[in-house]
């Protein structure tokens, strides 16, 4: 129904495009986890972590408004902003696109970032991943979203070696 109505009247390739990976399944998933923060979900469980793919679902880049919310919706403990900053992890999902990294980096550091593909619709290879990672300011940075933030998150055991 919803499908429908915000994406139909282009051939059924767009429509299915449009409503998929090329826009609204981002905006969804973004909208779910701010439903998470206005719920008070992470006040009842402040331990919660919550990971959001393509850098975040389109929320990352709205958080500036999304964060206008928190003067409207009572009873949160916190900022929208410091929700999403604090308790959302979010992950490349194949887009390794240094302007997005950048703009990730500025909002939650390199703590809250996980490197991830997103198969079968984007299939890294070896010399793009490098190269994504080489536009890290510092081996520290890379090191924590190559593996080693996945590894805390998940309690993976330590990869062996220098960090990347």
């Amino acid at each position: 129904m919803v499908r429908e109505a915000a994406y139909r009247g282009f051939g059924p390739d767009v429509e299915l495009a449009l409503a998929t990976f090329g826009w609204g399944r981002h905006v969804e998933a973004g909208g779910a986890a701010l439903r998470l923060i206005l719920r008070g979900t992470f006040d009842r469980h402040p331990d919660l972590r919550v990971v959001r793919g393509h850098w975040g679902e389109m929320l990352l880049f709205a958080v500036d408004r999304a964060d206008s919310l928190s003067n409207v919706a009572t009873g949160l403990d916190r900022r929208v902003a410091d929700y999403f900053r604090i308790n959302i992890h979010i992950t490349t999902s194949g887009m390794v696109t240094p302007r997005l990294q950048r703009h990730a980096l500025g909002f939650t550091g390199a703590d809250r970032i996980l490197l991830s593909g997103d198969y079968p619709f984007h299939r890294l290879d070896p010399g793009t991943v490098t190269a994504f990672l080489g536009t890290l300011p510092g081996s520290e940075d890379r090191h924590k979203i190559a593996y080693a933030n996945a590894e805390a998150l998940y309690h993976l055991p330590g990869s062996p070696g220098e960090p990347v």
